[in-house]
């Protein structure tokens, strides 16, 4: 059910209002591709977006960012937490990436308190965009349950209506909470849904249904009985004999957390800071420890450990996909290492 009829234009009026005391973040187009980046105001952001290269992770977990600074001075030792609390609206965000991002609220949120990556995101307003055919070849996030999203959101936007030139002229808009109903409803915002409206949704809808083929032989559900069976496979090898454990597949993803933490001392001894760095599974010092011993020295040990990790440990864990089928890793690899290719010849050997 829709909570608001928007034009286009209504829309951008409504994130610069929010840009008012927040800043904005969206897709930006260069050349034929996109990237999420900080603007000035809405016009710079194209909602009609494909995909973009980079997922909005790193708007909540940056590449690189330091934790805490530290200081040392004669029987005292004290540190300071650095928080980033600017308020942010994150703009035209597809449903596999909002499926993400509740992976990472989980992660980052269920267990251990993650209070660097909490700030940021209590202080984040997120509108989605839909889909209504995939962004690009290659994806695969019907598979996995992740182009469609009902939750996540404090804004959902439907395209319902496009001009000649493809653009967008009106959305249907689901409120996800209550930052979302203040936004569009008290701010009168667009008009009441019609009932020619939701029927316009319901058309829509059934015609992205038919848009999104199946990639794979399995859905999400049934990749940890597939992998369980595959995991003395030749295929591991096989293919990592391609590999150049570059970490482009770790870098892309959008649902890869994991990270390494230094403490960069100043010259004097005096102080310092903590910094947090992205990490990869596939790079080749990622599971070495002291000795020096490795857990997995070799590339196949490596993307074995990467897709059990992606279809089945963090789903058998927390009921979330770790994989939202977005195919960046697929598109960002060196080698042509496809996950789909992966999946459909694990399910024949199988």
């Amino acid at each position: 059910m829709l909570d608001r009829v928007v034009h286009r234009t209504d829309l951008s009026a409504l994130i610069d209002e929010l840009a008012r005391t927040r800043r904005i973040v969206g897709p930006v187009k260069h050349e034929d591709r996109f990237f999420y980046e900080a603007v000035d105001r809405a016009g710079r952001l194209d909602l009609d977006f494909t995909y973009c290269v980079y997922s909005p992770k790193a708007q909540l977990l940056p590449p690189k960012e330091t934790l805490l600074t530290f200081d040392r001075t004669t029987g005292n030792f004290t540190c300071h937490p650095l928080y980033d609390e600017r308020p942010t609206v994150l703009a035209g965000v597809h449903p596999c990436d909002l499926h993400a991002i509740k992976l990472l609220d989980h992660v980052f949120g269920a267990e251990h308190a993650d209070e660097q990556y909490l700030s940021r995101r209590r202080h984040m307003f997120l509108i989605g965009i839909d889909c209504p055919h995939p962004c690009t070849a290659g994806v695969f996030c019907r598979d996995m349950h992740a182009h469609v999203a009902d939750s996540g959101f404090d804004l959902m936007c439907y395209p319902l209506e496009r001009d000649q030139a493809g653009r967008t002229v009106r959305y249907g808009v689901q409120v996800g909470t209550t930052a979302g109903q203040e936004a569009i409803l008290y701010g009168r915002v667009g008009t009441p849904p019609t009932p020619e409206a939701e029927q316009h949704l319901a058309r829509y809808q059934a015609e992205k249904d038919r848009a999104f083929p199946k990639a794979i032989p399995v859905d999400s559900a049934g990749l940890p009985g597939l992998l369980a069976k595959s995991y003395d496979s030749l295929l591991w090898e096989a293919t990592a004999r391609r590999c150049y454990s570059c970490g482009s597949c770790n870098l892309v993803c959008p649902t890869c957390y994991c990270f390494d933490i230094h403490d960069d001392g100043a010259l004097g001894g005096n102080g310092g800071e903590r910094v947090r760095e992205w990490d990869g599974c596939q790079l080749r010092g990622f599971a070495e420890v002291a000795g020096p011993h490795n857990f997995r020295p070799k590339p196949g040990s490596r993307l074995r450990h990467r897709v059990f990790r992606k279809g089945k440990w963090i789903l058998e864990r927390t009921g979330l996909p770790g994989c939202v089928g977005c195919a960046r890793c697929d598109r960002a690899c060196t080698a042509r290492i496809s996950l789909v290719d992966m999946y459909k010849q694990l399910a024949e050997e199988v």
